[in-house]
């Protein structure tokens, strides 16, 4: 089984467990996880824990999503995830990420932010890295700003969340290595 460990000066990234379900489920119980992003539901489950977890451990074999658990180095419990979606054909990924509310305004997802850009780049050996974000979380493109990334666009209409549609910003960084 492949597995990846990125390290930064406060933090640990590396594959969710099912040791992690427990607390993820406990912080997903508040809704804004799934207000700010396309694909976490709520109410978030065991089932649905268990799902990521198995996602992102077929990820990686599989080479089509890098997916981690952002700890803090001094502590095996989960706070957050991040990772990338890859688009083989086309040598790009798409970036998502999640923090638990407590740690909000910390940088610590601008940290993992860079480390995961820095994995796409020098360990994938991607061209591209992009994410989007919904026009009212600004704080999610400040995050995109600070890495490094540019502001390619606005998606309009792009989702269809609870019946109304959602424009997405659209950044992106490229690889001037590859």
């Amino acid at each position: 089984m492949k597995t990846y460990t990125l390290q930064t000066e406060r933090l640990i990234l590396n594959q969710p467990h099912t040791d992690d379900i427990s607390r993820l489920v406990e912080i997903m119980k508040n809704p804004i996880y799934n207000k700010n992003t396309t694909n976490i539901p709520f109410p978030y489950t065991e089932e649905n824990g268990q799902f990521w977890v198995n996602l992102a451990l077929e990820g990686v074999e599989q080479g089509d999503k890098y997916i981690f658990a952002i700890r803090l180095k001094d502590t095996p419990t989960i706070i957050g995830g991040i990772g990338l979606g890859i688009d083989k054909a086309n040598n790009k990924a798409e970036m998502g990420y999640w923090l638990d509310e407590q740690y909000w305004n910390t940088g610590m997802v601008t940290e993992a932010a860079k480390a995961l850009v820095q994995f796409g780049f020098d360990t994938l050996g991607l061209h591209k890295i992009f994410a989007t974000h919904f026009t009212y979380n600004e704080a999610s493109g400040r995050i995109m700003q600070k890495i490094g990334m540019q502001q390619e666009g606005v998606l309009k209409g792009h989702t269809l969340k609870e019946g109304v549609y959602l424009d997405h910003i659209v950044y992106s960084i490229i690889n001037e290595k590859s």
